[in-house]
């Protein structure tokens, strides 16, 4: 979706998708009546994290991606 990037900022993204979903998915769950709840719902939001920041990094396709050759003719 990003489209491609280097590596170190791929590893930025990701860190902070992880991040802030599992921050999200302990401050929702705080709000439910079950007391171990924030920790069920930091694990949810980990893994939710982890799947969007998959799909932030990698391309969807991978045709047109792929660098093309140059074809000279020699004369």
């Amino acid at each position: 979706m990003l489209g491609p990037l280097p590596y170190f900022h791929r590893i930025v993204v990701v860190v902070a998708t992880v991040m802030t979903a599992i921050g999200s998915g302990a401050w929702i769950a705080h709000f439910t009546a079950v007391p171990v709840a924030v920790g069920g719902g930091a694990v949810v939001g980990g893994l939710t994290g982890l799947v969007v920041s998959y799909a932030l990094v990698h391309p969807a396709t991978h045709t047109g991606t792929q660098l093309q050759p140059i074809r000279h003719r020699r004369r």
